[in-house]
């Protein structure tokens, strides 16, 4: 991934005018994957066109300074990060509180294999859901995209010092709400 994402950087004065049908062709799925781990599954094709609306408004300015699918991971990371606050409200105002550990159905090799993939991505994402939108987009970026510490700096706007230290910190506070849910939960 991260050897796909390197070779798009150009300089920006000899780089051609890019295509909003070529970009969605080449990083759709991509950005689909994307939006899949940040966001999950419900409405993922709303998300995803969501994000190639804000890609279409801003490409003309985009002018190369991070790779393209630095620059797409970053719209996608806000396009979700604004939805999921939306969502909270919505659910607040409302007081619609959707289920806490939702399974997705995914197919799988054997129905053990997929109870165990199912119950470790519930688990993950419901204490990521506990996070700081910030340390919740380090962490899927860093640990489970795999992006490179360059590319997180990039999205995020913050110096490699500032990137590894706040990763640093999310794990921490991953780990202390992880312990805190499930302590609590194999207590009651």
């Amino acid at each position: 991934m991260v050897d796909q994402l390197e070779g798009l950087v150009e300089d920006a004065s000899h780089r051609p005018e890019l295509d909003l049908a070529a970009v969605y062709r080449q990083h759709a799925e991509e950005v689909s994957r994307w939006i899949e781990r940040l966001w999950g599954r419900h409405d993922a094709e709303d998300v995803l066109q969501e994000v190639f609306m804000v890609v279409q408004r801003l490409l003309p300015e985009f002018r190369g300074d991070a790779s393209l699918g630095t620059w797409l991971y970053a719209i996608t990371a806000r396009v979700v990060s604004s939805r999921r606050r939306k969502e909270r409200w919505r659910r607040l105002l409302f007081l619609r509180a959707t289920p806490e550990l939702q399974i997705e159905r995914t197919p799988a090799v054997t129905p053990l294999v997929s109870a165990l993939e199912q119950q470790a991505s519930t688990i993950v994402y419901a204490v990521l859901d506990e996070l700081s939108e910030r340390d919740r987009t380090l962490l899927i970026m860093f640990e489970i995209e795999g992006l490179h510490i360059s590319q997180i700096m990039s999205v995020l706007s913050i110096s490699e010092d500032n990137a590894w230290v706040s990763l640093h910190r999310a794990r921490a506070r991953f780990r202390k709400a992880y312990s805190k849910r499930f302590k609590r939960e194999a207590g009651a």
